[in-house]
């Protein structure tokens, strides 16, 4: 009936996929799939029938590896240094966003502080 078998872990809301469904949707071999869980590229859990899937981030992870070795041509330690780079860049996009909400937030909380200063200072030059 179901084209793809779609399980849900135990302890988690997310779907997961078993290796075959997995490795169908990201459109690489099953022997593939093992081989980069393998290098560490994709992590891996239980389901709970005790086979193991892969989360729908790790497919989305499994197309990049695809794209990247087999299309640029890429070996698995470069795939898996250009990963861990990319990841680290998405991390310091997002402490930068973080840094300038703070600093936008500061702005705003010295501008009120001088708005109230300001006013302090009218009222004591009129009294």
């Amino acid at each position: 009936m179901n084209k793809y078998q779609v399980v849900l872990y135990s302890d988690a809301p997310e779907v997961h996929f078993d290796y075959a469904t997995a490795a169908s949707l990201a459109n690489i071999s099953r022997q593939f799939l093992r081989l980069c869980e393998g290098e560490e590229l994709i992590s891996c859990r239980k389901m709970i029938h005790g086979k193991k899937g892969l989360r729908f981030t790790e497919v989305k992870k499994l197309k990049i590896i695809r794209h990247l070795h087999d299309d640029m041509g890429f070996s698995l330690d470069a795939v898996d240094f250009i990963l861990r780079y990319r990841r680290r860049l998405m991390d310091l996009k997002h402490q930068l966003e973080e840094q300038k909400k703070q600093m936008l937030t500061k702005e705003q909380q010295y501008e009120a502080e001088i708005f109230e200063l300001r006013r302090q200072i009218r009222r004591l030059s009129e009294g």
